[in-house]
């Protein structure tokens, strides 16, 4: 590693040296860089900071919540918002300022990302998320297993300088590609939650009774269709729908076929009369 830094440190130009050596740490590490000086650091982050023929100074030090790392004999240096390149270029003027060592060479490799978004609720694998490059929401929900058949809602919550923000998106929208997902960025610490969908029932003589998840607006029409449709015995008259009243009390009242259906409804289906 270091003859090969050397190598490409000293006997070409500057500039290509400082791509050619992001781009062996690139390799090393298995992250690849996403900026002119490598991947921008943020908090949370590890890095190993090494000083070509100082093994001594070799140091691995996390990016502290106040976005300073602390390295030997300098102290503590803004890492935050720089790249890798960007932070070792700060350590080396440091090292020269304070006669450390004369004319240092300072390599910066990530060696764990900080950076994770929570995903919870009704996904296939609910957890915590690495997320180590410009991820958008419709990306994490796609690691995290999709979205359950009863998924519904994606909240988004977002701790920031005033305070806590709350952003709300249909989840079917989002993995569907109705919702533009290509300028929603999830950022370091968000937490995604998908709710579950509210369900309605259906009972009497459908092909398939149960619960059912409410995942868009639907007619009792559509309702007994995705559940089966009517059987031989079954009829589209006298249709009932169970709702719970504002007051908490639960009503019966009669259902056409164009009503729309409220969470939680049950819908009763009779026998044909002949």
């Amino acid at each position: 590693m270091r003859t090969i830094v050397q190598m490409v440190r000293f006997r070409i130009p500057g500039f290509v040296a400082l791509a050619l050596a992001a781009l062996v740490g690139a390799l090393l590490t298995g992250v690849p860089a996403y900026a002119e000086g490598g991947r921008v650091l943020t908090k949370s982050d590890v890095v190993t900071i090494k000083v070509v023929s100082q093994p001594d100074m070799d140091t691995t030090s996390r990016v502290e919540l106040d976005g300073t790392i602390q390295f030997p004999y300098v102290g503590r240096i803004k890492a935050a918002g720089l790249t890798e390149d960007g932070l070792a270029r700060a350590v080396e003027r440091r090292l020269a300022a304070r006669q450390i060592v004369n004319d240092p060479h300072v390599l910066v490799e990530i060696a764990n990302f900080g950076s994770e978004v929570s995903v919870q609720g009704q996904v296939g694998a609910p957890g915590l998320y690495t997320v180590d490059r410009p991820t958008t929401l419709a990306e994490i929900l796609a690691r995290a297993g999709g979205l359950k058949d009863t998924g519904a809602t994606v909240v988004v919550q977002r701790s920031g300088p005033n305070g806590k923000t709350i952003q709300r998106y249909d989840g079917r929208d989002i993995v569907s590609g109705k919702i533009n997902g290509a300028h929603i960025f999830v950022q370091n610490s968000d937490e995604v939650y998908v709710e579950l969908a509210p369900f309605y029932y259906v009972y009497g003589y459908v092909g398939k009774t149960g619960e059912f998840p409410l995942l868009r607006p639907l007619t009792v029409q559509q309702a007994i269709a995705i559940a089966g449709g009517l059987t031989p015995l079954g009829t589209d008259w006298r249709l009932k729908v169970k709702r719970k009243a504002a007051d908490g009390q639960t009503m019966e009242m009669p259902a056409s076929l164009d009503d729309e259906v409220q969470p939680n409804d049950t819908i009763i289906v009779n026998e044909r009369l002949f």
